[in-house]
This record gives C-alpha cells, structure tokens and sequence, in this order.
C-alpha cells in the first residue's frame, strides 16, 4: 500500500504539471476555461483526496509515520489550494486559466514536497 501511496504521489505530480502547462497554454491564446480544463481541475483535486484518504488509512494501519510532520500540511494544501484560488479570483477580472495554470503548477511543487517530506526520497 506504500508503494501505492507513493505511485499516485508520482502521478499527482506529472498531472499538475500538466494541468498547468494546459492552463498557460489556455491563457496565451486568451481562450476561456474549457469544460474539459474545468474536468481536469475537479479530477486533479480527487485525485488529491483519494491520496489523502490512502494516507489516513496507511496512518492507522501501517506502524512507519512519515519522516516529517510537513508532509500531511503539503497534503492538505494539495487539496485545498484549487477550492482557496477560485474562491479568491470569484469577483476579480483575471485571466482564468492563467491563474488556475499557475496554481497547478504550484500544487505540483507542493506534491513534490509532500513525497520529500514522506521519506520515500
């Protein structure tokens, strides 16, 4: 199950990464969110949560801890960064995909923390 944890880790990171190469790409063509963009977003922040909920289930059954308490805030940050940006950007005039772009990319950066604090690197 570890291996499991770590694999979907791996997989969160290259998504993001993805997801936010897709946004910028949205956002120099001045294109709007798309509904298949608006898609990968939610499947993004599933995919975070079911993570989590392998975490907390790796947590109560396995004995090993992670090696840095950081690593469940970086988890939790994973999910909550999408739900936080649109509640931000509601009622300002930016370019959308731009700034959900940006904020994959940083959501990979935040997965990446997530496994180095895990102790899997």
């Amino acid at each position: 199950m570890v291996e499991l944890h770590l694999r979907i880790a791996f997989s969160l990171v290259l998504y993001y990464a993805a997801v936010g190469f897709w946004g910028l790409f949205l956002a120099v063509r001045k294109s709007p969110i798309t509904p298949g963009y608006r898609g990968a977003l939610i499947i993004g922040v599933a995919l975070g949560v079911g993570q989590a909920l392998l975490g907390v289930f790796l947590l109560i059954s396995q004995p090993g801890r992670p090696s840095d308490n950081l690593h469940y805030l970086y988890g939790a940050s994973v999910i909550l960064t999408l739900p936080l940006v649109m509640s931000y950007i509601v009622d300002k005039k930016v370019s959308r995909p731009l700034v959900f772009g940006l904020a994959s990319l940083f959501m990979a950066g935040l997965a990446i923390r997530a496994i180095t604090t895990g102790g899997a690197l």
